[in-house]
């Protein structure tokens, strides 16, 4: 592993009645998988429980989704027929690349098609003090990271998630959608393809805190040292990228066979993220 994270801190304004300071960070990291089980194994694929394929090959990232590459929808049975294709092919279903060209889609034609690695994280910060009033901004985001959208195998949400059901799909050979959006259950499957891989990048307005603390004269009357009233709200603008289907691109699947080190970016039955406002005070005495 080798990365770097970079922090700046700045004070922008600062006097007696007004100050502004702003934190800025940002990470990377890159890994390279350097060896296996045995110096003469120079592969390992894992397996998920959509039978997703994960690839972990000495001097690549630890883990690489791995499958088909599509490039669009199968419109007829002879446009199939005309062309290398999967044994399980149908109309309407997805069409995918015949990679090393010998005429038959098999296994042969798996690539990568995708990272669970952010290309990098990041994060800004303001605060703002004007008299006894202060404000706190966080926004923070990941940028380039791809998810394994596991939801999209099922048949429920290929019915109900808008983003599936109201996509301009494949319904006939006289009306073949868009090209790209396939019928919702024929030909190969999606879980062997790229087409459930999605951009899990976001940006989130992670934390909003106002506070006010108040006069020194009125906590001497109340017999206080001191009094701070606050007002949080997390997660009140979240951004998420035009590629992504579900509903919360940070909650991943970590349990049974997804705790493996080699395995990682599977998404399934997430739940949302949660806009929440508190309130609250700091008492001393």
């Amino acid at each position: 592993n080798a990365g770097i994270e970079v922090e700046l801190l700045t004070y922008n304004i600062k006097n007696k009645v007004f100050s502004w300071e702003t934190s800025v960070n940002f990470t990377l990291n890159r890994n390279r998988l350097l060896e296996l089980g045995s110096k003469d194994e120079e592969q390992l694929i894992n397996q998920g429980d959509l039978n997703e394929l994960y690839l972990a090959r000495v001097g690549d990232p630890a883990i690489r989704y791995y499958g088909y590459k599509t490039i669009g929808v199968w419109k007829s049975q002879a446009e199939i027929d005309a062309n290398p294709h999967h044994v399980s092919d149908q109309p309407g279903g997805l069409r995918v690349k015949d990679q090393n060209g010998d005429g038959v889609i098999n296994e042969k034609d798996r690539v990568v098609i995708g990272s669970p690695y952010p290309d990098f994280t990041w994060g800004f910060t303001n605060t703002f003090k004007w008299k006894n009033f202060d404000l706190m901004i966080l926004i923070q985001g990941v940028q380039g990271v791809d998810i394994l959208n596991g939801d999209s195998e099922y048949i429920d949400m290929r019915e109900r998630n808008k983003l599936f059901a109201n996509s301009n799909r494949w319904l006939s050979e006289n009306n073949p959608g868009d090209g790209k959006t396939p019928y919702m259950d024929h030909g190969i499957r999606w879980a062997d393809t790229d087409y459930i891989v999605e951009d899990g990048s976001y940006i989130a307005m992670r934390n909003v805190m106002l506070g006010y603390k108040l006069p020194k004269k009125i906590t001497k009357k109340m017999g206080i040292s001191g009094l701070r009233l606050y007002a949080t709200a997390d997660n009140l603008v979240y951004i998420m990228a035009d590629g992504y289907r579900g509903i919360n691109p940070e909650a991943m699947s970590k349990s049974g066979s997804y705790g493996s080190a080699l395995m990682d970016g599977y998404q399934r039955g997430s739940f949302p993220l949660q806009r929440t406002f508190s309130f609250g005070f700091d008492l001393n005495f």
